[in-house]
């Protein structure tokens, strides 16, 4: 009896450990499968971003073909024609390397960052066509945005064509790996709405008012998408937070101690960096605006670029007066009570990116714009910044630049971001 109950021990005995070898085999094979469907995945999303890509350089030999056909004379016509071949270029994308992604297909901003990484390199050539680099596009800087042959028209198109470049075919492989809702992914495309947007109000509200607001062309409307675009993306965005919060909370596994300002050495640093920012704001663009109390001040030396008549300085001035401003009161306030009610402040982070991006993309574009006159189209109220002022122009606006970065980095990376979740 005994030796029968032992046999029948041993059986079942051995029959488990078969059963959980089975399982852990089984568990091991799928796992195995699907490091390799991630792996044909990801090959799979290189070779259609690679793919992306080489549409993306067809702009070149385009706009070569388009500098020598006799209809880009007439300014209707080079706007018609811009209009169609940014739609040729989604046609071509999604018959020749979307068209078997059923995920991919429908997504509406996967076609929109292929077009604008389509045009952003044609921004980078018209950039050098204004710097004196290349022939290929003074056919639209003579019947398309005229306004371009600035020095802020130089520095957005040079802008466009690297920073905005390499955002459009990082958020297309996320797209193509379908990792939409990571982190990553929301802060980088936050960061380029910040920049685009910045873009288009000084781009087009500069054109408007400047020294060639009387040489609208109808190709002043192709950049309409490039502003309402970004516009609803961010607003998607913002209409996403709460799920993001909710997947983000459950990746804390331990209680989060908030410290007080006190003990937080660098958001004392950044509040006062932010106070500096407000009424350095609001100083320079009473200066923009030519009040009569600072008809006499010794800054306009330091910057005369603000009196610059293409429009765009006064315009992002005014930007940073009437945008920035109400952020940096609102990240002060942030700042100093987050750590009493945080759940009040989960916009922080978000806009941190956006600010960051508009920052960033607003200096470059000014700094730069200021130090540069472009060779083929010199602008008679383009003055240069006197020797002995220069450090500290430049210092100032890189300062304007860089700590919005900074903050971005404090705020943003790593689990920081969930002190405000």
């Amino acid at each position: 009896m005994y030796r029968s109950k032992k046999k029948k021990s041993k059986v079942s005995t051995h029959d488990t450990i078969e059963t959980n070898s089975q399982i852990i085999t089984t568990n091991d094979q799928n796992l195995n499968s699907k490091i390799e469907m991630q792996m044909i995945e990801s090959e799979s999303a290189i070779r259609i971003l690679i793919g992306i890509i080489g549409v993306s350089l067809l702009s070149v030999p385009i706009c070569y073909i388009l500098s020598y056909m006799k209809q880009m004379k007439n300014s209707l016509n080079v706007f018609l024609y811009s209009v169609i071949i940014c739609i040729s270029v989604a046609l071509l994308t999604y018959y020749l390397l979307i068209k078997h992604l059923l995920y991919i297909k429908k997504e509406m901003y996967f076609y929109i960052f292929t077009i604008f990484s389509f045009t952003a390199i044609a921004d980078f050539l018209l950039a050098l066509t204004i710097d004196n680099y290349s022939l290929a596009f003074h056919f639209y800087l003579n019947q398309g945005e005229v306004y371009l042959k600035t020095s802020h028209g130089l520095y957005i198109n040079y802008w466009d064509g690297t920073i905005h470049y390499t955002l459009y075919l990082i958020m297309l492989y996320y797209m193509l790996k379908q990792q939409t809702e990571t982190k990553f992914f929301r802060f980088l495309s936050l960061f380029w709405c910040g920049s685009i947007i910045n873009s288009l109000i000084v781009l087009l509200g500069g054109a408007a008012i400047g020294q060639y607001g009387t040489h609208i062309k109808p190709s002043y409307l192709l950049n309409i998408p490039y502003t309402i675009f970004p516009i609803i993306f961010m607003i998607r965005k913002f209409n996403s937070r709460s799920n993001f919060i909710q997947q983000e909370r459950k990746k804390i596994k331990k209680s989060i101690n908030l410290k007080s300002l006190i003990f937080r050495p660098w958001d004392i640093f950044f509040i006062f960096y932010m106070l500096f920012a407000i009424i350095f704001a609001i100083f320079r663009v009473l200066h923009a605006l030519k009040v009569p109390m600072m008809s006499k001040s010794i800054y306009y030396e330091y910057e005369p670029y603000i009196l610059n008549e293409s429009g765009f300085p006064l315009i992002q001035l005014l930007t940073y007066a009437f945008y920035f401003v109400p952020y940096y009161c609102s990240a002060i306030n942030a700042l100093l009570f987050y750590n009493q009610q945080p759940s009040k402040f989960q916009w922080l982070p978000d806009w941190t990116m956006v600010h960051a991006g508009a920052a960033a993309q607003a200096q470059f574009s000014y700094l730069f714009s200021s130090l540069h006159n472009p060779p083929l189209f010199p602008d008679s109220s383009w003055s240069p910044i006197p020797s002995q002022y220069w450090f500290t122009s430049v210092s100032l606006n890189a300062i304007l630049a860089i700590v919005p970065q900074l903050f971005a980095f404090r705020i943003c990376t790593g689990n920081r971001d969930k002190d405000f979740y």
